[in-house]
């Protein structure tokens, strides 16, 4: 399952509204909840001090300041008798009954009883019969639980407005500190990191300036290396060319063996004169190859093919090849060094079996089949996968091959399986 990729100010948002709803609308019912309950309160003190400031007779109930006092159910005012019931009245509780016509407007009547008992054991009835005076028919939002949920939202909405505030005075930074680090390059990373509002952030400017440097340090090191490797392989090179070349032209003919241990001496330093300056094109980017040569691709795969004919030594391989006639304008020291890479490593993880190597156009595809059980290796395994990128004799690893096609804007597509391995060069033509 891929991971749910999602912005962080977002997120923060999204809790902290979260959250402060949940807190307001919780401080909102329990609002609400104290305000009746603190009306209710107050109408049950009420009510037990006038029931103890008279002492009605059975038939005479009493009326003081819209409260009415009675010794018996029966002298209570009939809405008050049809509301309630007697049956269901503890002593001491007040029970009421609110009629509204819905929650956007206030109460048009209200009716409350209590049953009452004195510490010398007298016991009575107090009502209460509240009926609002008539207010214009468009009033509305008066109801204690719409000012209560008014109060929830416009506290919210207040929240909301401050929290933005506060994102976007947090985030401005952050932002500044992204476009900082995005614009950082060879020329700007040695200057100095600007000054944030915020510490941290200053502090996370300058590791990041840091641990830049640090990369951009390494990497002029490897290529420094590079660089004076391959010059200083030019002279011993420049030796073993000349000294072919004088053996050529010396007089007594060499016998079989000789001449072919001068050809791989020819071959080596002629591959050796192309790593050179391969590394060193690697190590100078943005620079061209100026080797651009037109070169027709089966040729060029024959000779490597006979170049590297030492590694089928001992083994049984069998070579297909299938080529055209196409020719293109290609860097040749690269072509040499990335097709003559992947048939060695053919070669190489190939002991009993056939490679198979299809030409067509500008695409050279290289297939190593292994036959023999005993001696699988053209699968990339752990031991195939340490001689493939580490790279072996002359020839250049895995890895340069690649990075030499990412330079040369070349495709290289690797496929392989428990017996078969099989590589795939796409090449662009004059380049």
């Amino acid at each position: 399952m891929a991971p749910i990729h999602m912005s962080l100010r977002r997120y923060i948002v999204a809790a902290l509204l979260v959250l402060a709803t949940l807190v307001i609308s919780l401080l909102s019912v329990l609002w609400t909840n104290s305000f009746f309950t603190g009306l209710d309160d107050m109408m049950k003190g009420t009510m037990l001090n006038v029931a103890q400031a008279h002492h009605p007779q059975p038939g005479q109930p009493v009326k003081a300041h819209n409260f009415v006092v009675a010794s018996q159910w029966q002298d209570l005012p009939q809405t008050i008798r049809a509301t309630f019931s007697r049956q269901e009245l503890k002593t001491n509780a007040l029970y009421k009954q609110v009629t509204r016509d819905n929650m956007l407007t206030r109460p048009s009547e209200a009716r409350f009883v209590l049953y009452f008992k004195k510490p010398d054991g007298q016991s009575g009835f107090v009502a209460h019969h509240f009926t609002a005076p008539k207010m214009p028919p468009k009033t509305r939002f008066q109801g204690p639980e719409i000012l209560g949920v008014l109060f929830a939202l416009g506290t919210l909405a207040l929240f909301a407005a401050v929290l933005v505030i506060l994102m976007r005075t947090v985030t401005r930074p952050v932002a500044k500190l992204h476009d900082w680090a995005a614009g950082l390059d060879h020329h700007t990373l040695d200057e100095p990191p600007p000054v944030f509002r915020y510490h941290e952030l200053t502090t996370l400017a300058e590791l990041i300036q840091q641990s830049l440097q640090q990369v951009k340090h390494s990497l002029d090191r490897e290529q420094e290396f590079v660089s004076y490797a391959s010059h200083e392989l030019r002279t011993p090179i420049a030796v073993i060319r000349s000294s072919v070349e004088l053996l050529h032209r010396l007089g007594d003919t060499p016998d079989d063996k000789g001449k072919k241990a001068l050809m791989r001496i020819d071959h080596a330093s002629q591959a050796m004169v192309a790593l050179t300056e391969t590394l060193l094109w690697l190590s100078r980017k943005g620079q061209p190859l100026r080797d651009l040569k037109a070169i027709r691709l089966a040729d060029l795969i024959n000779t490597q093919l006979e170049d590297l004919a030492y590694l089928r030594q001992g083994k049984h391989i069998d070579v297909a090849i299938h080529s055209d006639d196409y020719q293109c304008e290609l860097s040749q020291s690269g072509a040499t060094i990335v097709i003559g890479n992947l048939l060695r490593n053919a070669l190489q993880h190939t002991h009993h079996g056939t490679i198979s190597i299809t030409q067509t156009q500008h695409i050279i595809e290289i297939e190593n089949r292994e036959h023999n059980d005993e001696h699988t290796k053209t699968g990339q395994g752990p031991d195939q996968d340490d001689e493939l990128n580490n790279g072996s004799g002359y020839g250049l690893g895995l890895d340069l091959a690649r990075r030499l096609c990412d330079e040369l804007q070349w495709q290289l597509n690797i496929n392989h399986d428990a017996r078969r391995f099989c590589v795939t060069l796409v090449l662009s033509p004059r380049y």
